[in-house]
This record gives structure tokens, C-alpha cells and sequence, in this order.
């Protein structure tokens, strides 16, 4: 598998509420010798009628990820499955970010949109922040913040709309 011919895709598999669910998932991608590069599970979601949901981000060729949509759909565990390129306007990004010093409008200035941005915290540890926004405006931001080095820790999750 050529390098240049791999995308990045996001899967959300709305799942029933058993056990093994996420091990099936994550199974049927090591079979298939496709890495997932992050995971997040959300519970129960009653008025959405889901029991559970697994939000995943991988890199593969778009024949590996037709393949990966076919098995996937195929999990008993499995109610349903969107698949989006990672660029889908239909996705959004969060991260928790603490930085070495308090983060201004111009830091978190995109491309063409300003991302979301909460302070959550302040301490002699630093500063912890909450931002959001598309996968494609959020992520040159975090990769400019960390090359400055004003970034010290990050968690991040991507969701489907």
C-alpha cells in the first residue's frame, strides 16, 4: 500500500449495547492489517434511540475502506455505520489542550473560521483549554501551537454530525 494513495477516514458505528462490540470492531480492522489511529466510545443515548456509538479515525487506501465499510456493517454488534472523509464538513473536533501561557483570539485564528475556545483552568501548571471546530481548521492550529511550543499536553476526539 503506497503512502500517497492512503486517506484518512472517520467511522461512527451506532452499536448495540453488548459486550466485545468495540473488540469486533477493532478486530475486523487488525484482519484487515488497517491501523485505527484514535477511538471514543460514547454510552447510551436514549432519546437517540442508540445504545452506544464508536467514533474511529484510520488511514488506508478508499478500496481498503469500501472493504472496511462491508465487514463493519456486517457485525451482528453493529446497528449502523457513517463513514466521512476526515475533511467532512460534517465532522467536528475537540481537543483539551494545556499550554504554557493563555491562548488570544489570534492563537486560535483558522483559515477562514476563529475555532470554538473555553479557558477551562488556570494554575501554576499552566493553562487548559477547550477548543473546537472542523478536523481541517483545527488541526493546523494545534500543529502551529505545538511547533511553538506553547503546547504541553493534548487529548482530542472527533465526532459525526
Amino acid at each position: 500500500m503506497k503512502k500517497s494513495e492512503q486517506r484518512h477516514w472517520v467511522f461512527r458505528a451506532h452499536v448495540y449495547d453488548r459486550s466485545g462490540a468495540l473488540t469486533s470492531i477493532a478486530s475486523a480492522f487488525s484482519n484487515e492489517g488497517i491501523s485505527i489511529d484514535t477511538v471514543v466510545g460514547h454510552g447510551l443515548e436514549e432519546r437517540a434511540g442508540i445504545d452506544g456509538s464508536v467514533v474511529m479515525t484510520f488511514r488506508c487506501r478508499e478500496e481498503d475502506k469500501d472493504i472496511m465499510v462491508r465487514k463493519i456493517r456486517r457485525l451482528s454488534k453493529v446497528k449502523t455505520l457513517e463513514e466521512h472523509p476526515y475533511d467532512s464538513q460534517n465532522l467536528r473536533k475537540s481537543a483539551i489542550i494545556r499550554t504554557v501561557r493563555k491562548l488570544t483570539p489570534r492563537d486560535v485564528a483558522g483559515e477562514n473560521t476563529f475555532l470554538t475556545i473555553e479557558l477551562v483552568h488556570s494554575g501554576s501548571e499552566g493553562y487548559t483549554f477547550l477548543l473546537a471546530g472542523s478536523p481541517s481548521e483545527l488541526d493546523p492550529v494545534l500543529i502551529r501551537l505545538e511547533t511553538e511550543g506553547v503546547v504541553t499536553d493534548l487529548v482530542y476526539s472527533i465526532i459525526g454530525l
